[in-house]
């Protein structure tokens, strides 16, 4: 039989990656599909066809592909866009004779663990850890890793079971939140959460993401994001910003590509975490998938490249350095930041008649009855707004939160203000 081909996009219809459709409409004119578990009864329209399959379950997919094979359609690539599709992809790719990545690759940038001591192996500059299981291993790595130190699930993300501690008694409760947090998430995000991670804190407010286009064993940075986070002991990401003031820091962006090539990433972007104390840069983590929270939007409202398109040439064996050239230049600079409630029952919400000359977006999902919690995590949000500046900076701006801080207090109402305890 003769197929018809399509690409399949495994997480594309989330929330701030929509523009991945776009991106790979640049690229090809296959038809794009998505996959999800309700596709008959929340059909996305934006895509051509909608496989009824979990995005995260091999056996659920592979079962929805073989009832399109029988129709005569086929998968040109399976592209995954962010870490829960990314195991997934790769073995039905590989299963299916489509262009992949190794199973060592993907567990690499999967398992912190694995992850860190490729780091250390390749002489990158990370924090120093130790794996543990239990309260008898988190004394031992207490001794030897010391204090101040974070404790966090060796294969989660989004800020998620991320705590810090300052001492023994503090690193014994914050495991115990840990695991909490991992047994409530576990089956939602296909994670094991067996171990985690006792790594010594880095105490620096001054936190980055570089993001890396890889292909066939060359490595190019696409831009560099300024982060901002919730103050200690919180570690929640509620902003970000491109370009940074860091952009041509060369050391930056070339411990970047070397942490790609440490992992043995090989096609598609890659989302590198650093942190910088006293202008020396750590590396956190690198994932190998597009970044998440609007980034891949800020980098195509600055430099006007669909970053997505980048992402899934190579999955279709065409090398993405064909558009685009090792230096773009900023038309101006773009931020999102994430609306946040005061802690407490959310009473009223008034959306904001004049918004600031700045805000390009404002998108309100919490309702009136929710209760608004502390920010830890990616689930602690309200809201988020979109933001550009005709111009760039030569340092971080705090607009962001200033502006994010404002339009929270105008719109939410909250009573019963309560200090929440986790």
């Amino acid at each position: 039989m003769v197929y018809k081909n399509y690409v399949l996009l495994l997480g594309a219809d989330q929330y701030l990656r929509e523009r991945a459709l776009a991106g790979i409409r640049e690229l090809t004119q296959y038809p794009i599909w998505t996959a999800s578990v309700e596709a008959k009864y929340k059909k996305n329209r934006y895509f051509d066809y909608n496989l009824e399959a979990d995005p995260q379950d091999e056996i659920s997919l592979l079962e929805a592909i073989e009832r399109q094979k029988l129709k005569g359609w086929s998968p040109k690539a399976i592209i995954p866009l962010n870490d829960w599709t990314l195991k997934v992809a790769h073995k039905l790719n590989k299963k299916l004779g489509l262009t992949s990545m190794p199973e060592k690759v993907i567990e690499l940038s999967r398992n912190k663990d694995i992850m860190k001591n490729a780091f250390l192996e390749n002489g990158l500059p990370t924090a120093p850890f130790r794996l543990i299981n239990n309260e008898k291993e988190l004394l031992l790595a207490s001794e030897e890793v010391g204090y101040p130190a974070i404790i966090k699930p060796f294969d989660f993300g989004g800020s998620g079971g991320v705590y810090l501690a300052n001492n023994i008694s503090e690193a014994i409760e914050c495991l115990k939140k840990s695991k909490k947090v991992v047994s409530k998430y576990a089956n939602d995000f296909g994670i094991d959460g067996s171990s985690f991670i006792f790594e010594k804190y880095i105490k620096s407010e001054e936190e980055i993401s570089i993001e890396v286009v890889c292909y066939d064993g060359e490595y190019k940075v696409l831009a560099v994001t300024e982060k901002y986070l919730t103050p200690e002991p919180r570690f929640a990401e509620i902003g970000h910003l491109v370009p940074s003031h860091r952009t041509e820091d060369e050391n930056l962006k070339e411990i970047a590509c070397k942490a790609c090539g440490s992992l043995g990433i090989t096609m598609g972007l890659a989302h590198v975490e650093v942190k910088i104390q006293n202008n020396k840069p750590w590396i956190i983590e690198v994932g190998a998938r597009p970044a998440g929270d609007g980034i891949m939007d800020l980098i195509e409202r600055v430099f006007d490249i669909n970053p997505y398109k980048l992402h899934a040439a190579s999955y279709l064996n065409i090398n993405p350095f064909e558009f685009f050239s090792t230096s773009l230049e900023p038309n101006g600079t773009a931020a999102i930041a994430f609306l946040k409630a005061e802690p407490g029952v959310i009473s009223n919400i008034k959306q904001p008649i004049n918004l600031p000359e700045e805000v390009e977006s404002l998108w309100i999902h919490a309702q009136i009855g929710n209760y608004s919690e502390e920010a830890k995590c990616w689930k602690d949000r309200e809201g988020v707004i979109e933001l550009f500046w005709d111009q760039t900076f030569d340092y971080k701006p705090t607009k962001p939160l200033l502006i994010s801080e404002y339009l929270s207090s105008e719109i939410f109402t909250v009573k019963e203000v309560v200090k929440y305890h986790d």
